[in-house]
């Protein structure tokens, strides 16, 4: 399946979440918290990763294999509790869990595998998928950088993302509409 075909649900389902959104406290305060820790997360992986060209080991990699999908997670929820609907969060959890986890680690795994053998096994080995270590897996400060967090197009996330809020925050005023 095509990767724009794999997002048609993805936007069918924030369609759905901000219809039957009703944002109200203390949702809005939760909400938010998590969907600003999740992207901050996501804005310092990007920075540092350097997709296919190189290892990434650095920034968060350093701690964790997956900081994007954490960062993900984490904006998730905090859709979710903003909108305050239970229902989507926990069918947002399954499927991400069951569904994208899985596949994402079976092709990213024997992609990184492929390109970078022994180096990404050894990485592998070291460094947990979701719950970070205690220490950097290497001690090598790499700086964060710009231009890799515009070709991982993480700005448009970014924009996406003061959207979604936006919509969800001004859905109590669209009246009856759904």
């Amino acid at each position: 399946m095509s990767k724009k075909l794999r997002r048609i649900p993805l936007f069918i389902g924030a369609i759905l979440l901000v219809i039957f959104a009703r944002p109200g406290m203390p949702g809005l305060l939760i909400g938010l918290i998590l969907i600003l820790l999740g992207e901050s997360i996501r804005i310092w992986a990007a920075g540092h990763l350097q997709k296919n060209e190189t290892l990434t080991v650095s920034g968060p990699y350093s701690y964790v294999k997956n900081p994007l999908y954490i960062g993900s997670i984490l904006i998730t929820a905090g859709f979710c509790i903003l909108a305050d609907n239970i229902y989507f969060l926990a069918a947002a959890t399954f499927m991400f869990c069951f569904h994208y986890i899985p596949y994402k680690k079976r092709v990213e795994g024997d992609r990184l595998k492929k390109i970078f053998g022994t180096q990404y096994e050894d990485y592998d080995q070291n460094v947990p998928e979701y719950l970070p270590r205690w220490t950097p897996y290497l001690k090598e400060r790499v700086p964060w950088r710009y231009k890799n967090f515009i070709e991982n197009s993480e700005e448009g996330i970014f924009f996406i993302i003061l959207a979604g809020i936006l919509l969800i925050l001004s859905r109590p005023f669209w009246g009856s509409i759904f």
